[in-house]
């Protein structure tokens, strides 16, 4: 009987967190004067594993559920700087990362966005199929060379990789 109350206590704290979140779509955001950030976090070598075979991956960030993901074999498993582990494509990878050319142990991003601030707790399906959770603060962002993938970052993680970009021209 207690086990039965503790699971149902359980049930219905996860439903309230579920409800806490306020689900959007990628067409609910307009970019179209969104700033410009360039991701200027680089990736040390040993941050990156890459995966041999079909491997799940859960992002936490600070104890929130961010989106789960499947990697499969030649995908890098990345763990930033909050510990967070997540998943880029191998292709995408070679298109977002190259070797820092003074310390080929490195990677510098060449990834550019436009990103809003989100005022309230967000749940999105992130370009790889899977639901995708950001507190209030958090942002929403549109790579300029991928329009239709609009995911979410935790806002401490963007403020710890992003930088204002202004564009030449």
């Amino acid at each position: 009987m207690a086990d039965q109350a503790e699971r149902q206590a359980t049930e219905g704290a996860d439903a309230g967190a579920r409800r806490a979140f306020r689900r959007r779509e990628p067409r609910d955001f307009d970019f179209s004067r969104a700033p410009t950030f360039r991701k200027t976090a680089t990736l040390d070598g040993a941050s990156i594993e890459w995966a041999t075979g079909a491997q799940p991956v859960v992002t936490v960030i600070r104890g929130v559920e961010e989106t789960r993901n499947l990697a499969k074999p030649g995908d890098a498993i990345v763990t930033g700087a909050a510990g967070e582990r997540y998943v880029i494509d191998a292709r995408r990878f070679a298109q977002l990362y190259r070797r820092d050319p003074s310390d080929g142990s490195r990677y510098v991003s060449t990834s550019v966005v436009r990103a809003l601030r989100l005022t309230e707790a967000t749940e999105l399906l992130a370009p790889w199929g899977e639901a995708q959770r950001v507190e209030a603060g958090g942002f929403a962002v549109q790579p300029l060379d991928r329009p239709d993938d609009v995911y979410l970052i935790d806002g401490r993680a963007f403020a710890d990789a992003y930088a204002p970009f202004e564009r030449a021209g």
